[in-house]
């Protein structure tokens, strides 16, 4: 009980100042949730969205890096096409016959290749010959 102003006098009265039951104590509200509660369930709401955020960042930096080498990718991959056509080019026949006429003095032979015919036993003199030296 709350003191509402009343005291008994020296002789044992009430004072009449104070009317008895005028005051009364209050009713104890309880909450639901504590305070103790509530923070943690913020600081682990906050630690939530810091985790999302980062993930999200995260997740932007390693796409922005994929794209710039797919990019560098297809960028080798047209400058490896453009060296095949080169090769391509530089390895054609016509070319080459002409490369060898005009530099090498080379021409093609107006007479088919004939075959020699070679006997053993003048093979066997020269590599004994060979031998001895």
């Amino acid at each position: 009980m709350l003191y509402k102003g009343t005291m008994p006098g020296p002789t044992g009265e009430m004072s009449p100042s104070m009317p008895i039951g005028l005051y009364r104590n209050r009713k104890v509200t309880t909450r639901k949730v504590s305070t103790f509660n509530l923070i943690v369930m913020l600081l682990g709401t906050a630690a939530a969205i810091v985790l999302y955020i980062s993930n999200v960042i995260a997740v932007d930096t390693l796409m922005s890096e994929i794209n710039a080498l797919q990019t560098q990718h297809r960028k080798i991959l047209s400058e490896q096409e453009i060296l095949r056509a080169e090769v391509n080019r530089l390895s054609s026949l016509e070319r080459i016959n002409r490369r060898a006429a005009e530099d090498l003095g080379l021409v093609n032979p107006k007479e088919p290749p004939v075959l020699l015919s070679v006997d053993p036993e003048k093979v066997r003199e020269v590599e004994e010959a060979l031998k001895k030296k």
